[in-house]
């Protein structure tokens, strides 16, 4: 069992509460002296990081837990998933197992073969085979290309979220979100000067809101997804905002 001293608060709440939360037989439990205030499956919830511990979503609620060693509590957080994950996969296995031993082989059906047909001079003509039209084949072609193309975007994405995910949040890392930057890229191209306007708009109002949540640390652990802290998306900002600069002179 793993047990961190920890404090509680609710969103938009200044006040904390010294808790204790526990990790043990799959479930999350939190203490408060000798009050149990909640304990649910790992399954059931859901952990977000933020800078100083974690945003806990269970039942329609939120918690913000202020953890005094973060690390440790998600070292165990992870052998937790880690062996669920484990006990999962034997369960699918053995049930795979018990499906093959409990299978009956498929009768095999003969197919007559087909006779050859006598041409003029008494040799053995094949029958002709049916070739698919040029334009199935052609929308086959396109289809397979297309799926492999999305497959390409996926494996992208997976190693884009891999790096990055624990600083920004999940749908930046969305198919539309990607075809939303591509399309950013070509109106770079096209649209020098439009698209600088846009990079200076928005490095303006990042730098805003990096201000915001740099000078209240209830709203950063609220607005910044992940491991994000004030400091980076300030810095975020000012960069989105000089390469708007940057592009604006280019342009000209």
């Amino acid at each position: 069992m793993g047990s961190f001293t920890a404090s509680l608060r609710s969103i938009g709440d200044v006040r904390a509460l010294a808790a204790t939360v526990e990790l043990s037989d799959g479930r999350l439990s939190i203490i408060a002296g000798s009050t149990e205030i909640g304990s649910w499956p790992l399954n059931e919830i859901r952990l977000e990081e933020i800078p100083t511990g974690y945003r806990l979503a269970a039942e329609g609620d939120q918690i913000l837990i202020e953890l005094k060693d973060v690390e440790s509590f998600a070292s165990e957080l992870a052998k937790r998933n880690k062996k669920k994950l484990l006990f999962g996969k034997d369960k699918a296995t053995a049930a795979r197992a018990t499906e093959v031993k409990t299978a009956r082989p498929s009768p095999v059906v003969h197919q007559p073969v087909p006779k050859p047909v006598a041409g003029r001079a008494g040799a053995a003509v094949s029958p002709p085979e049916t070739a698919k039209p040029p334009r199935e084949k052609r929308q086959k072609e396109s289809s397979w290309v297309a799926q492999k193309g999305i497959e390409v975007v996926d494996r992208v994405l997976a190693k884009t979220q891999k790096r990055f995910g624990p600083y920004l949040p999940d749908w930046l890392f969305s198919r539309a979100m990607f075809f939303i930057a591509l399309a950013g890229l070509v109106a770079l191209v096209l649209l020098p000067g439009l698209f600088s306007i846009l990079l200076l708009i928005s490095g303006a109002l990042l730098v805003l809101f990096g201000a915001i949540v740099y000078s209240d640390t209830v709203l950063a652990s609220k607005w910044l997804p992940g491991r994000a802290t004030p400091i980076q998306a300030l810095l975020l900002g000012l960069c989105v905002l000089l390469f708007g600069v940057f592009l604006g002179i280019l342009a000209r």
